[in-house]
């Protein structure tokens, strides 16, 4: 996006922030210097907006900005535990108010796909079924097998118009944080990325028929749940097609009891399948709200829409595993050492507070009865510890709460009380095990080893690096101390005098023992402990003598 363009898109976001009676956005901010004077608009539409409630504006203005803000209203719409509830209901009504763009189905077929339309369908509806920010969805029949497939067509230049606006977000974002706190503790400027991670993902079609053929191979031998078919020879990056799924909504309880069956056992399936999805695969549905979900005759869970999932690494998987242990044996200690952990920022003033703050909150949680268990309202008690203590978590964090969240509600409109805490309690118990497993443990430790043996191979260069800097003497030791006593600095000193002991004697032992691996008939490890502790010496030296000259 060339400078030109940003400073006219990032003046008509001015215009329609200052337009609906935001101008202070504008005018006291660093946003001021972006944009001309003459792009603020004074209209009488600007005094009609402020009849209007604050949260009404805000979605005019996301509304009038295009796709790019109606997809993150949409995104927003969903954080309750951050967002005031008259903001959350505006922000819903832009679910269900994209309109349907014309769009020559036959034409793009063929210029996308390079096939003649009714060579392979018998019938094309040139109606859409579905209009999204991003896409619209129609149906057809193919002549082969007469199967009835939908259409998902990305609307034409719209990766261009959101890349463009995301950069823009981004400014905003970092202005906003840089003039307002509830800004920057919320994390603004991280939910601008992590909504352009899960936006740009969800503009490839390739990526989405990627993702359902994963969900296919992770639940091949699983016959709770049914992954649509996908046509490969006519899908690309901007058309995906797929089965159509003749089945019921899980919202329509009604008509799941008239077929037959039994919604207690769909929503606990559900719940199952979603779990599964989290903790055995660490790739799950990161959108499972009751539109994304049908029932086949036969009980069978269907999820569509594959264009937003949550990936876990190895590593997130195991410290979610250990979340949810230390959750279970209400070990707020070791829970806070996660949060720490994972966490892309933390400031937390007082963790013996932090830490009875969770444990008050996992002894309401175990102790309430299902029917006076909220999700919502525990998610919101954890938000606020979170923002009290300024933490933000990953983004695969809160796609994981919100769609636990959202599996919650499916079960309340079933008219079941579905207990995910219940549900998730097997595989804790499971996870407890395997982590008591002697395999897993002789795999940790030797990851352990395997990690002391990168480092050790490391350390030559390191310490030819820092010797070379000694003799350069570009070494610089920053010793910065706030509200400490000379004693303490003695006693830190004292400290590190004695590590330095400990390590020289011990490497002493090494050589003396000519323990292996030896080079000239000398324990390397010795030798290298030697060196270590040589440096350290000189550092803490270093150390004294610099505090000795600035006072």
């Amino acid at each position: 996006m060339d400078n030109i363009k940003k400073i006219k898109r990032t003046a008509r976001v001015a215009a329609v922030l200052s337009k609906y009676g935001f101008e202070t956005l504008v005018t006291q901010t660093d946003l001021k210097k972006l944009i001309p004077d003459a792009y603020i608009e004074h209209s009488e539409k600007r005094k009609e907006a402020f009849s209007l409630s604050i949260y009404e504006r805000i979605r005019m203005v996301l509304e009038e900005l295009g796709p790019a803000y109606v997809k993150l209203g949409q995104l927003m719409s969903n954080r309750d535990d951050l967002l005031p509830e008259e903001l959350i209901v505006e922000l819903q009504k832009l679910q269900d108010q994209v309109q349907a763009k014309d769009i020559d189905l036959r034409a793009t077929l063929k210029e996308e796909l390079g096939i003649e339309p009714d060579d392979i369908f018998e019938e094309i509806d040139l109606e859409p079924i579905a209009a999204a920010s991003l896409s619209q969805v129609y149906t057809a029949v193919m002549r082969e097998g007469q199967k009835k497939i939908i259409i998902k067509v990305k609307r034409k230049g719209i990766r261009e118009i959101i890349e463009a606006d995301i950069l823009i977000m981004k400014d905003l974002a970092s202005i906003l944080e840089k003039y307002y706190d509830a800004a920057r503790k919320v994390g603004l400027y991280n939910i601008v990325c992590t909504f352009e991670k899960a936006v740009i993902t969800e503009l490839s079609f390739t990526q989405e028929l990627a993702n359902i053929e994963r969900f296919r191979i992770n639940f091949k031998n699983n016959d709770t749940i049914y992954v649509p078919a996908t046509y490969k020879e006519l899908s690309n990056s901007n058309i995906l097609c797929m089965e159509f799924i003749d089945g019921i909504k899980v919202s329509d309880k009604q008509q799941l009891l008239d077929s037959g069956l039994d919604t207690k056992v769909l929503a606990e399936r559900i719940v199952d399948l979603y779990l599964k999805q989290i903790i055995d695969y660490g790739f799950f549905h990161a959108d499972p709200h009751s539109g994304n979900i049908f029932i086949l005759p036969d009980g069978k869970v269907v999820f569509i829409d594959y264009g937003s999932v949550g990936k876990l690494l190895p590593k997130d998987k195991e410290n979610l595993g250990d979340f949810v242990i230390y959750a279970l044996r209400k070990d707020v200690k070791r829970l806070i050492r996660i949060i720490k952990k994972v966490a892309v920022r933390y400031s937390i003033k007082n963790e013996e507070q932090l830490g009875r703050d969770l444990y008050e909150l996992l002894y309401i949680m175990d102790n309430t009865s299902i029917k006076e268990l909220d999700l919502k309202d525990i998610a919101k008690m954890v938000s606020r510890l979170l923002n009290e203590n300024e933490t933000i978590l990953p983004d695969y964090i809160y796609l994981l709460v919100r769609g636990i969240i959202l599996l919650e509600g499916i079960g309340r409109e079933l008219g079941i009380e579905t207990n995910i805490i219940e549900n998730v309690k097997p595989y804790g118990i499971k996870l407890m095990k395997q982590r008591l497993n002697p395999k897993h443990l002789t795999n940790k430790v030797l990851d352990k080893l395997y990690d002391m043996g990168d480092r050790l191979e490391e350390l030559p260069e390191d310490i030819h690096s820092l010797v070379q800097k000694v003799n350069n003497n570009d070494l610089e030791i920053n010793h910065r101390l706030k509200g400490l006593t000379d004693i303490r600095n003695t006693m830190n000193h004292l400290v590190i005098a004695v590590i330095i002991a400990a390590s020289t004697i011990g490497s002493a032992i090494l050589i003396q023992a000519a323990m292996p691996p030896t080079a000239w008939g000398v324990s390397v490890l010795g030798f290298l402990g030697f060196l270590v502790s040589g440096i350290m010496g000189v550092i803490v030296i270093l150390s004294i003598l610099r505090n000795k000259k600035s006072d």
